[in-house]
């Protein structure tokens, strides 16, 4: 049996194969590129600040198709203006292809969102989010670092759910700073005996304590009272800094009260009688214009 004659024969039909499938794939893909208009494009263009209806016009000469949002407004453009698209400007797309493009719409009004107590990066993304922007950022003493405390618009506060003007100005944000981990209230111990004073102070975390006697005492511990501090109550002090305290005998402190009692009677006494002369002398003169008025009358019959 001659098996190279059948071998030729099988490399001639497997050549030819290989050729047939090759013309076929040629012209598929041939077909597919007519079909689908392989190599043909059209170019986005800018239509940022163009009205609506020129946009359309641009996109249907260039055979694209296109979907609308107006669920936004913008104070930098003016209303029915093209705030942005997609695909971008310069992009090539097939023809047929849609183009998103969003339109400042007056129907869209932005919205406060509840961001009192949210944290400052938090509250401006959120802001954001509502094209609400933010022209100020003022920070106030409080233990709440970088919260929002309050809203402010036009100088007024305002609350969640406030909605704007479409020519918003843009709000003012109230943000605590925070406090020193070791800056704490100072307490009143005016009046109070040195260990109540003591024990009151260091309540709060002052440790460091230093009084004087304006003059001796016996058995200071129950006799003495606290008539000046430095500083005064209310002022947010270091705790590692002294608190300064002034002491005087029970006795006299009362004396001294005793006395500003006094003072203040007869200065109200002092303005009362003030008043009552006042009052006289007004009685008087509205007398001598009556008696006055009197003569007149006489003397013009």
């Amino acid at each position: 049996m001659n098996y190279s004659k059948y071998f030729v024969i099988f490399i001639i039909n497997f050549l030819v194969s290989i050729l047939i499938l090759y013309k076929i794939t040629q012209l598929s893909l041939k077909w597919v590129d007519v079909y689908t208009k392989h190599g043909s494009y059209v170019v986005v263009p800018n239509l940022i600040g163009f009205t609506l209806p020129k946009s359309i016009l641009i996109l249907k000469k260039l055979g694209l198709e296109y979907d609308i949002d107006t669920s936004r407004y913008d104070p930098n453009f003016k209303i029915n203006q093209i705030i942005s698209f997609s695909p971008e400007a310069g992009d090539h797309v097939k023809e047929g292809r849609h183009v998103y493009i969003q339109v400042n719409s007056q129907s869209s009004q932005s919205v406060l969102p509840n961001i009192i107590n949210k944290e400052k990066k938090i509250a401006i993304k959120l802001l954001h989010d509502s094209h609400i922007s933010v022209k100020e950022i003022r920070y106030i003493n409080d233990s709440r670092k970088d919260t929002v405390l309050k809203v402010l618009y036009q100088n007024k506060s305002i609350q969640f759910g406030y909605r704007f003007p479409f020519n918003q100005d843009g709000i003012i944000l109230i943000i605590g700073k925070g406090s020193k981990k070791d800056n704490f209230l100072v307490p009143n111990v005016v009046g109070m005996s040195l260990s109540s004073a003591i024990y009151t102070l260091k309540n709060q975390l002052f440790h460091v304590i230093n009084f004087y006697y304006d003059h001796a005492i016996t058995n200071p511990d129950k006799n003495a009272k606290v008539y000046r501090q430095k500083p005064d109550s209310g002022i947010i002090y270091d705790k590692n800094k002294p608190i300064e305290l002034w002491l005087t005998s029970k006795e006299l402190l009362d004396q001294l009260k005793n006395e500003d009692l006094k003072n203040k009677d007869l200065k109200n006494e002092d303005l009362k009688n003030e008043d009552l002369k006042n009052e006289d002398l007004k009685n008087e003169d509205l007398k001598n214009e009556d008696l006055k008025n009197k003569d007149l009358k006489n003397e013009e019959n």
